[in-house]
């Protein structure tokens, strides 16, 4: 309660500061850092570029988040922040900022409210994709508006990738700075980036104490992580995971796991050594510029996350199959056609890990032949039957579960056998489908994109997908899945069922 009043008395109602480029900047908030000025823009107020954690940079590479310096004044934020850095090419520079925009001083965020919010009211924390290689906050299709024109203050963050979000060494755990805390950085950054919404997102007329997390693909497999890290539970209350991936166990520390997974620190040492660096010279290998260290590749097998006792004490898998994920609703689910072309000849070791010959050849009378076997395999294998098998767990555990399939295609795409790719829910979320693209948005696109981003805020405000207006989503504890189609959403008996009862049979075993 005292921390709530401070919170409230740290409001502060007005700054004169009008008509920027970006748009006019009409209030001031204040809390724990200092002040940021925020930009209105059609009624939503935006706060781009806010750090939730101090810069990661010198000695504090490959260190737990730490607390952000306050700033004197006030903080016009009116851009985005830095992007991480990554390798350059499509998609490295979060769509919005230049090649020269990326640093390692790249752990900011960014909320989009409503004008007149007056609280407490939904927050949603979005955790982009990428590969953990790439991305940012700032794509433009990640726009929090709608969301905020709906009643619910957004939040996206940016968090370390590459191997410089992912990274283990001897001398590293040798010197211990954060007790336990190791190897997981990217993944602190997102707990650091929710403990700051805890602390202040009452300031923005969020409530704290009604968090949902949702990502795709990296953002997706992040949620999932979270949903298993003592260190994030109870700082969110409902979670939703957008064709989130990961199979197997995480990676040890020192030794190799069961499933084959290298010994992070053996990982970590062959780095080193590529960059020039041998030995526990730290200084030296936090002295190694930072396009170097992402340019390295990841290794074969590589599941970007490590076993390290403290911010993960336990394989994804093994903690859902325990009931001991964390107690909240969760909303998971896959599109049609997540990927294509890649074959059982193509060079998958995770895939290969996994299906054996002989299985490959059982899979195809399931299928319905091999080349629908083929034309679905990776997706099923990555996506769609994890989403399933999780969704199923955390239900009989007792937990409200949702399930869904996004098949929204063309009929034209939909007759040649096409499915909805990697990644194509997103715009539909977020309801920014003219997001860097043409304003000619079919009407049929735009009805489905607007019932999404209600349903995913409905679920926001009370960890049910139903809402006023919306179709009837039951829970999946009947079974039934809720698939979002251009002609409209219904819920049925997922006819994938056969396929991927006989996928479970060959992979479950070995998750």
């Amino acid at each position: 309660m005292f921390r709530n009043a401070i919170r409230r008395a740290l409001l502060v109602l007005t700054l004169a500061v009008p008509n920027l480029a970006h748009g006019q900047i009409t209030a001031t908030l204040t809390f724990e850092t200092n002040g940021v000025a925020g930009v209105t823009q059609d009624g939503v107020d935006v706060f781009k570029g806010v750090p939730y954690a101090a810069p990661p940079v010198g000695a504090l590479r490959w260190r737990a988040p730490q607390p952000a310096t306050p700033w004197p004044g006030i903080r016009v934020a009116d851009h985005y922040g830095d992007i991480c850095v990554q390798p350059l090419g499509p998609g490295s520079t979060g769509g919005t900022e230049t090649p020269e925009a990326m640093s390692e001083d790249c752990l900011t965020l960014n909320i989009f409210k409503p004008n007149d919010a007056v609280g407490p009211l939904p927050v949603v924390v979005w955790i982009h994709g990428g590969g953990f290689t790439r991305g940012a906050a700032s794509v433009p299709t990640y726009d929090g508006a709608a969301f905020a024109r709906g009643g619910v203050v957004f939040v996206s963050i940016n968090y370390r990738i590459g191997q410089l979000g992912v990274f283990a060494h001897p001398a590293l755990t040798a010197e211990n700075a954060d007790g336990g805390r190791l190897g997981n950085y990217g993944l602190m950054d997102q707990i650091a980036a929710l403990q700051w919404v805890s602390r202040n997102i009452a300031v923005f007329g969020g409530d704290p104490n009604n968090v949902t997390i949702f990502g795709e693909s990296a953002g997706g497999l992040s949620v999932n992580a979270l949903m298993v890290s003592p260190q994030a539970r109870g700082l969110f209350h409902r979670a939703v995971s957008q064709s989130g991936y990961g199979r197997g166990s995480f990676h040890r520390m020192t030794v190799d796991s069961l499933d084959g997974r290298r010994a992070a620190e053996t990982e970590g040492q062959e780095l080193a050594a590529a960059v020039g660096v041998t030995g526990n010279d730290l200084a030296a290998l936090r002295a190694v510029p930072a396009a170097t260290i992402v340019a390295q590749p990841r290794p074969p097998g590589h599941l970007y996350f490590i076993l390290d006792g403290t911010v993960l004490t336990d394989d994804m898998w093994a903690v859902f199959r325990a009931n001991k994920e964390a107690p909240v609703p969760l909303m998971i689910g896959s599109n049609s056609h997540e990927f294509s072309g890649i074959s059982w000849d193509s060079p998958r070791p995770d895939l290969h890990a996994f299906v054996s010959d002989d299985a490959y050849g059982a899979l195809a009378q399931p299928y319905g032949g091999k080349d629908m076997l083929d034309h679905h395999l990776i997706s099923d294998f990555l996506f769609t039957q994890q989403a399933r098998a999780l969704a199923r767990m955390h239900s009989n555990n007792g937990h409200p579960t949702s399930l869904y399939l996004f098949s929204v295609v063309g009929d034209a795409a939909a007759a040649e056998g096409k499915g909805a790719r990697h990644g194509a829910e997103i715009a539909y979320v977020f309801d920014t489908l003219n997001a860097g693209g043409p304003p000619d948005v079919a009407a049929a696109d735009q009805a489905v994109a607007e019932t999404m981003n209600a349903t995913w805020r409905a679920f926001a405000a009370t960890g049910d997908p139903n809402g006023t207006g919306l179709p009837p989503w039951p829970d999946y504890a009947d079974g039934q899945i809720m698939e979002f189609t251009l002609r409209g959403q219904s819920v049925h008996p997922d006819v994938r069922n056969d396929r991927l009862d006989a996928l479970s049979a060959v992979l479950d075993g070995k998750s």
